[in-house]
């Protein structure tokens, strides 16, 4: 994954779950986005998501965890996300 398409897939994930982060957590990673931590935008996403037990698809659980690799950030949350079908 290219950093361009790195930034290009994170920049889209504070409005794709904005619906099931609480407000806290949204207004968090909408901060990390426009100062372009996408690492640290795409972990807090995951742990919040796990820690809320929020349900993910299989493919939201996928590009996730490729985010974080291909920033090398910990894929700690990955594991413990409540994944739905």
């Amino acid at each position: 994954m290219t950093e361009d398409e790195i930034i290009e897939r994170a920049e889209t994930l504070p409005d794709r779950f904005a619906d099931r982060v609480t407000e806290s957590t949204l207004w968090s990673i909408k901060r990390m986005r426009g100062g372009g931590e996408y690492g640290e935008l795409t972990i807090e996403l995951a742990a919040s998501l796990a820690a809320h037990k929020t349900p993910v698809t299989p493919d939201e659980r996928d590009e996730l965890q490729a985010l974080l690799e291909a920033m090398h950030m910990p894929t700690d949350p990955i594991g413990q996300l409540n994944v739905q079908g």
